[in-house]
């Protein structure tokens, strides 16, 4: 098995962070002085419903009002939001009077928010700028508050929304959030199956960053110690939602997946969950956890040694194990740790075993990925869905 060599010992790396992340518990407190630093004086947050019956849209209103600042609210986006949304509050954003824009939720809501940020640039629908830098200069100032742990939206340059049932993506570096507020006493609210579904969702960013043909030793460090933290923190989170310690690290480790999937992107783990998640309305963060076994699978020829990494930053005792043997223990561990979280299998959503095949194709002539060191098929993408539907590695 000969593993393809990383393009950024030949190529130019380039790196799209926010200029500041701010992290800690009470974080969102400081909300008020960090809108100042932009000389703000009319911010828009979007958000969606629930922020509003948890109250957490008033621990952010409050900070502002005490600083004198006028606030708006749009809390009308919904999971994996439609064109349509996106849409909308570019509109709002376009029409209004605001110069700061503020996402406070999950991945959704801090991905319309880049929209919103971009709103008076945007001429016709939003989907006229999916795809890669479409976006012609930066928008206004952005803020994200993540309330998950799990998108990474918070670091990202993607702002991903539904046109009928295919995911579409902005990818710019213009849309990168100018500050990070990341406050993990807002995800102890987290039901335990969100708990799970944005845990294996940044496990998503970090495991597939490391596969791309485009990581580097940096994207990798960051990666890695995530991959560390949610193996050792996450089930914690998921049994009991009020332990502090476990919030924060799983905080941290999806920021610093974030961080590592920024530049790299992601490989065809996404590309198989964002072909059946808008078919059969699973969450983002529960269909990416639903492919990451299967998908860690299909790499093992061509991403041995990462494997083998993300076997040792798991804690498996790989001692005397060949580099082979640990990738394997690698997939293992977490098909292992899907199960306990009980994540569902592909025909617990309905899906027949007579409709794989038209997945796999419309995974084939949907998502390419230039950075992918095996190039997916129609009959290996098959495969990969045979095995999601049954549950069950080939190893």
């Amino acid at each position: 098995m000969v593993e393809v060599v990383h393009s950024f010992i030949y190529n130019v790396s380039s790196f799209n962070f926010p200029r500041r992340i701010v992290f800690g518990p009470k974080a969102v407190d400081r909300i008020g002085e960090e809108v100042k630093l932009f000389r703000g004086s009319d911010v828009l947050i979007v958000t969606d419903g629930t922020m509003v019956m948890v109250g957490n849209v008033d621990k952010i209103k409050a900070p502002l009002k005490e600083e004198g600042l006028k606030v708006e609210v749009y809390d009308k986006v919904e999971p994996d939001p439609r064109v349509e949304t996106a849409d909308d509050v570019a509109e709002i954003a376009r029409e209004g009077g605001c110069d700061v824009v503020i996402g406070l939720g999950g991945g959704s809501s801090m991905d319309m928010a880049k929209v919103a940020s971009i709103g008076k640039q945007v001429k016709g629908s939003v989907r006229e700028y999916s795809g890669v830098e479409k976006v012609g200069k930066k928008g206004l100032p952005l803020i994200c508050i993540p309330t998950t742990s799990g998108t990474g939206s918070e670091v990202t340059p993607y702002a991903v929304f539904t046109v009928g049932e295919k995911k579409r993506a902005i990818a710019s570096r213009y849309i990168v959030p100018d500050l990070a507020l990341v406050d993990p006493l807002l995800t102890i609210s987290m039901p335990p199956q969100v708990t799970a579904g944005s845990g294996l969702d940044a496990l998503s960013h970090a495991v597939e960053s490391m596969i791309s043909l485009w990581s580097t030793p940096l994207t990798d460090a960051l990666a890695l110690e995530a991959i560390r933290l949610i193996s050792k923190h996450l089930r914690v989170a998921y049994h009991q939602g009020k332990n502090f310690e476990a919030r924060c690290y799983m905080s941290f480790a999806a920021t610093m997946a974030g961080l590592s999937f920024s530049s790299p992107g992601v490989v065809y783990g996404h590309s198989v969950a964002q072909t059946f998640s808008p078919i059969y309305q699973v969450p983002h963060g529960t269909s990416c956890a639903m492919t990451l076994p299967y998908i860690m699978e299909f790499y093992l020829p061509a991403a041995t040694s990462k494997l083998a990494d993300i076997a040792r930053a798991m804690g498996e005792p790989i001692q005397n194990k060949s580099t082979q043997e640990a990738a394997v223990m690698a997939v293992r561990a977490v098909h292992k740790l899907t199960q306990d979280l009980n994540i569902p299998w592909l025909r617990d959503l309905g899906a027949t075993r007579e409709q794989l095949p038209s997945l796999a194709e419309a995974c084939i002539s949907d998502w390419s990925r230039t950075n992918s060191p095996r190039q997916l098929t129609k009959e290996s993408a098959l495969e990969v869905f045979e095995r999601m539907w049954a549950g069950k590695l080939q190893l």
